[in-house]
């Protein structure tokens, strides 16, 4: 098998991490590897990725004779340290086929009932006549039965527009608590370790860690392990996704990037003083791109792009003095 193709940093890693462990290092090669990993960032992330790839090919042989010789190969002779460089290329390049599949289709929602991939919004008609959207990346279960009707939100968001059926509740439940419908239409998303509860049309009675509130029309709450906030007209559109659209009220820039994230394949890369920036306004979300451009030109960051694949924000250099 040929080995497959790397970034020339990560080719670079490979080689450091064969010499170094090859039992014969003189100290003018330890040198050179601490000026080759300082010389630039992206050195020192491919050499993070390289030993995490390493760790994790062990592991998986776990303690016993198998892990003490795979990790002798390491101070094998030259024909075998090229061995183990071809079985370190391929494990990189397997976790990174990984990595870009996830993007397109997140993996540990495959299972799901109902579930959609990277920038994919759908919409399902449930057993009952009842329409039910998912935002993109989003994935649920449904449980249908004579006396109840049940949606389990794992990730991501619905928008659900439930048909009449007076004999079978309908609610939607998060790890963080139930929403059951008291008319018509609702969303409910899951927001890092909570969820949100919008109401579209007529009214939903929220239920979580003991608590429950009704909502009214315009109206959302969030809700989870410490039970509900506050009603709060803003959150009224957190279902805004359902038209394509994302309105953001002064929230901080790093959850509107959280929200983008399921629109973009590649990565969006945040710094911790970019992602405090306060965000007002309404995006597209089916052009991220030019949503990005958006945000670069109304807040004081940069926003650099590699291919597409990759985008890094950060604070500009005025805007951080300036803060």
């Amino acid at each position: 098998m040929t080995a497959p193709l790397l970034t020339p940093e990560l080719e670079s890693a490979v080689d450091w991490m064969v010499l170094l462990s090859s039992g014969s290092v003189a100290a003018a090669d330890r040198v050179g590897f601490e000026r080759w990993r300082q010389s630039d960032p992206r050195h020192a992330e491919a050499w993070e990725t390289v030993n995490a790839a390493v760790k994790n090919s062990f592991d998986a042989l776990g303690q016993g004779g198998q892990r003490r010789a795979a990790g002798a190969v390491l101070q094998a002779p030259p024909a075998r340290r090229r061995a183990l460089r071809k079985m370190l290329a391929l494990a990189l390049a397997a976790g990174g086929l990984a990595a870009l599949a996830d993007r397109q289709t997140p993996l540990r929602t495959l299972t799901a009932d109902l579930r959609t991939g990277t920038a994919e919004r759908r919409v399902y008609t449930l057993p009952d006549g009842s329409e039910l959207t998912l935002n993109a990346r989003s994935a649920v279960d449904l449980d249908f039965s004579l006396g109840a009707r049940r949606v389990l939100l794992r990730s991501g968001a619905v928008y659900v527009r439930v048909a009449s059926d007076a004999s079978r509740p309908f609610v939607v439940a998060s790890a963080d608590g139930e929403v059951q419908a008291l008319g018509t239409v609702f969303g409910v998303a899951r927001e890092g370790g909570a969820s949100v509860a919008s109401v579209i049309e007529h009214s939903v009675e929220v239920r979580a860690d003991g608590q429950r509130r009704i909502l009214h029309a315009g109206e959302g709450v969030r809700f989870g392990a410490g039970g509900l906030g506050q009603p709060d007209a803003l959150l009224g559109d957190a279902a805004a996704w359902q038209s394509g659209m994302l309105v953001v009220h002064d929230e901080p820039l790093g959850a509107v990037v959280d929200a983008l994230r399921p629109y973009r394949r590649g990565v969006i890369r945040i710094t911790p003083a970019a992602a405090r920036l306060r965000v007002l306004g309404a995006f597209p979300l089916d052009d991220t791109d030019k949503t990005l451009e958006s945000l670069r030109q109304t807040l004081p960051i940069d926003v650099s792009s590699l291919g597409g694949w990759l985008v890094g924000i950060d604070l500009r250099a005025d805007g951080a003095k300036k803060r």
